[in-house]
């Protein structure tokens, strides 16, 4: 393979998984990005390896499963990574069929009458992983710099900006590219989360559209999450009372550990939501483009299946 000089933008979840794996393919890799950990949307994400508001089906399923490989092969085994196995339980309030992406996972199985909390008459239970973003994101850095990549932070305001520095340029600003590419398809949803002291519950549990949706609860290593919120076309970073209380009543609603709690923190982030993934390239001028951005709210789900069909494509 020849090696080419390459250029990432943003240091998000997906601009650092590929950065890495161009890095790990013998390519020369800057990366900017007007934010870094621990101030990107990345690190306010409940982190999980489940697939949500990511389409199209047909190509986020091979991703998700790509990723979830990746993860089990290469993260699980380092504790550093911040990354751990986790059960997690999908509540609903009506009769469901298996997912789509039952098959890519181990220990599905369909959770018993007795099992259910009061309001809910299916759900499954799955084996997955856990991502703590508050060490997960710093251990990419670390990994990115390691290999021999450089970090610049530097707000990109023309894509012309990006060309006239290299021929070869992975796009993973996520909500940028609305600005940066006319993607007016691209928009936010706004998730908002509460991190509290542990409290013995160790296992995961969601509720995506039922009495207490969208509501989750995401033990980590020191903290768990709390959530959470998905509106859409809302910009407000800004931590707001009346979610974080509604926030706190779908928890207790959810587990009775979480009728009092010790709040350690709060948190937004914007999800960049498309009707489907963008991960293509095209050629601007002289260089050739990447795109990888649009995961919604599974950005860490499908990281390092997008970012390997980006290295590739790039290749």
């Amino acid at each position: 393979m020849t090696q080419k000089s390459v250029l990432v933008l943003g240091c998000g979840v997906s601009g650092l998984s590929s950065g890495i794996l161009l890095l790990q393919a013998g390519h020369a890799v800057t990366l900017w990005a007007r934010e870094l950990p621990p101030h990107t949307t990345s690190n306010q994400a409940a982190a999980l390896w489940f697939p949500y508001l990511a389409q199209p089906i047909e190509r986020v399923a091979p991703w998700a499963s790509r990723t979830l490989a990746y993860f089990r092969q290469h993260l699980l085994p380092d504790p550093a990574s911040g990354c751990r196995p986790t059960l997690v339980q999908d509540l609903y309030a009506h009769p469901v069929e298996a997912p789509w992406w039952a098959g890519a996972v181990q220990g599905y199985r369909r959770l018993a009458a007795a099992e259910l909390p009061a309001g809910y008459v299916d759900g499954f239970e799955t084996e997955s992983i856990v991502i703590d973003t508050s060490v997960y994101m710093d251990y990419l850095v670390a990994w990115f710099l390691r290999l021999g990549g450089q970090i610049v932070q530097r707000e990109v305001s023309s894509i012309e900006e990006a060309t006239a520095e290299s021929t070869h340029i992975v796009n993973c600003t996520g909500l940028g590219s609305r600005h940066l590419f006319g993607d007016e398809s691209l928009r936010p949803v706004r998730g908002q989360v509460v991190k509290v002291r542990p409290n013995g519950v160790v296992h995961s549990i969601l509720d995506d559209e039922g009495p207490n949706g969208l509501g989750y609860i995401i033990p980590r290593s020191a903290d768990v999450v709390l959530g959470g919120t998905a509106q859409a076309d809302d910009w407000d970073t800004n931590v707001r009372a009346a979610d974080q209380a509604e926030i706190l009543r779908k928890a207790a609603n959810l587990h009775p550990a979480f009728a009092e709690v010790e709040i350690v923190s709060a948190g937004v982030g914007l999800r960049p939501v498309r009707h489907e993934v963008r991960l293509e390239a095209e050629r601007i001028g002289g260089a050739l483009v990447v795109h990888n951005y649009g995961h919604g709210g599974a950005g860490f789900t499908l990281s390092w299946g997008c970012a390997e069909e980006a290295a590739s494509l790039i290749a």
